[in-house]
């Protein structure tokens, strides 16, 4: 693992190989907004590389974080910037080149590669802004909540607060600390996090996470009610956190200010970016459970996703469920059908990773909300009864995952499987004592 001797360090000591000082600022700019999600990391780069055709790192950093967005459209761009760091391999450092096979092993569908090559980056340079990242957002892309824990934990030690960008990684840990059900520890890094960094959007986030798992829904309102403005103006991940203060509007029965968040915050202008629209369905899906009326909104979401699905169909299981959602529910269930058909075809012939993710959870999961919408309540419960304990291998978090539980409990009301729906209210009581949510299922079971 020895290094070019033409190399500079970037701000956190970590080796690259030759670049102007203006590239090497740029890189730290990048980083800041790859970290925070204030201002376009990816644009301030290709900016660099335009200058400075040779600056390996700018075009191993593109690659990196546009991979991240799990937006195929993407991938010309990033094989592109791939192939320009491959072709300066000899100047690279063993770093830069470790990092470069990463991002083509992600590419090809090898996420697994791509996370054991960061982790080897990380062995020999555990303050590798760069692969901590990619590593820790492909873990929440996998579901992944041991390595969303313990890839932050393996390089924790090598960091403290005189390090640039420390606390990102205490926000990152928090999160994965509340994945694995570690709420106090997560809550304590994150307002560790929190004191160093008031902007920082993903430990909002990771903090939001905890207080929703232990059902502190009025503490959370006020909370993201209250730091908004510090991680809400011009922050690329806001509307995932307005999302968050949405979910605890509905736990409280206030589906009218939900559904103002939708069209304020959430979903405020037409949008192309899968992540922002997957929050919209999620939250449209959840407040028509619940009775309310938007198909207005469906309609609107729907001719955004299906702007898009003809180039992500079947790309990523995940956001496939959520553009079925969309379509289904402005009842345009033809589209739907062929977004679910595109899985099934992912399920046979993707990459092995993203193949098992459609072909475990994506097909049965897709299914069920077009088999809902169709009032085929029955069918619902026997797609999602089955895929209940391993749906996290299609990613996300747990809360987003719960829109699979919720619609499994609604599914088995309307079914009048009131047996079965009794006993997952009984197993959600566990999990969410205090839950008006879950009160107002155990409510309906009971008439």
């Amino acid at each position: 693992m020895t290094n070019n001797p033409q190399t500079v360090t970037d701000a956190r000591g970590v080796p690259m190989s030759w670049c102007s000082e203006s590239a090497r600022a740029a890189y730290e700019k990048a980083i800041y907004q790859f970290q925070s999600y204030f201002g376009d990391p990816t644009e301030t780069l290709t900016a660099a590389v335009e200058a400075e055709p040779d600056f390996v790192m700018g075009h191993v950093f593109n690659a990196s974080a546009m991979l991240m967005m799990s937006e195929r459209a993407l991938i010309p761009h990033i094989k592109d910037s791939i192939t320009r760091a491959e072709a300066l391999a000899g100047k690279a450092t063993w770093r830069e080149k470790a990092l470069t096979a990463a991002a083509r092993y992600w590419m090809e569908g090898r996420w697994h590669e791509a996370g054991a090559t960061w982790d080897r980056v990380l062995a020999a340079h555990p303050r590798d802004a760069l692969a901590v990242q990619c590593g820790h957002l492909t873990d929440f892309l996998l579901g992944d909540a041991v390595n969303l824990r313990d890839r932050v934990g393996r390089v924790l030690a090598h960091w403290d607060k005189d390090v640039p960008g420390y606390s990102f990684i205490l926000g990152m840990q928090a999160f994965g600390l509340e994945e694995c059900n570690h709420f106090e520890r997560a809550e304590e890094a994150a307002r560790a996090a929190l004191a160093i960094e008031a902007r920082d959007g993903w430990t909002v986030h990771a903090l939001a996470h905890v207080m929703e798992m232990q059902n502190r829904y009025d503490e959370g309102k006020t909370f993201l009610r209250s730091t908004s403005p510090n991680w809400s103006p011009d922050n690329g991940f806001a509307f995932h956190n307005w999302w968050h203060l949405a979910l605890f509007h509905m736990e409280a029965g206030d589906f009218d200010g939900a559904a103002a968040l939708y069209d304020e915050q959430v979903i405020p202008e037409p949008s192309g970016v899968s992540m922002q629209l997957l929050d919209g369905s999620a939250l449209l899906w959840r407040l028509y459970m619940q009775g309310v009326d938007v198909s207005g909104r469906f309609a609107s979401l729907a001719d955004m996703w299906a702007a898009k699905t003809a180039d992500e169909n079947g790309y990523y299981a995940f956001n496939d469920l959520h553009a079925v959602i969309a379509l289904a529910g402005a009842g345009r269930l033809t589209e739907a059908r062929e977004v679910l058909e595109a899985v099934k075809a992912a399920a046979e012939s993707n990459p092995d990773l993203t193949r098992m993710m459609a072909k475990q959870v994506g097909v049965p999961a897709c299914n069920a909300i077009i088999a809902f919408v169709e009032g085929r309540y029955d069918e619902v419960v026997d797609a999602l009864l089955p895929i209940r304990s391993y749906a996290n291998r299609f990613g996300g978090s747990n809360a987003q995952r719960d829109i699979l539980s919720q619609t499994l409990i609604e599914a088995a009301i309307r079914a009048g499987e009131n047996g079965l729906a009794g006993n997952l209210v009984n197993e959600r009581t566990v999990h969410r004592p205090f839950s008006p949510m879950t009160r107002r299922f155990a409510e309906r079971v009971a008439g």
